[in-house]
């Protein structure tokens, strides 16, 4: 069983050495994933009329960010499962370890 001392140094250390490996910082890095904003629904029927193109271009351009922000937050679920899958592992040495 930890000393009180290493009960309140371990969080901290957990902390710092979580944030310096490479996994968690590829995995923080696809959590970025930014969902795109709708287009404004226009209902005036000349402003429909005379800018169509336009707003066809521009709903393209919301479905295809929309797609982007699927395929990074499938992404990002990837990556957690595997942090998670690896940790687990981790947490089984653990369980191994001759005790203190």
């Amino acid at each position: 069983m930890p000393t009180p001392a290493l009960r309140t140094i371990i969080p901290g250390l957990l902390a710092v050495i979580s944030t310096a490996l490479p996994g968690a910082a590829a995995a923080q890095g696809l959590m970025d994933c930014t969902p795109p904003l709708r287009p404004t629904a226009v209902t005036d029927a000349r402003v429909l009329a005379e800018y169509a193109p336009e707003l066809r271009e521009e709903y393209a351009l919301f479905f295809d960010e929309a797609q982007d922000f699927f395929r990074c937050l499938e992404r990002a679920r990837v990556a957690v499962t595997e942090e998670v899958n690896q940790a687990i592992v981790d947490y089984g040495a653990l369980e191994r370890a001759p005790p203190d």
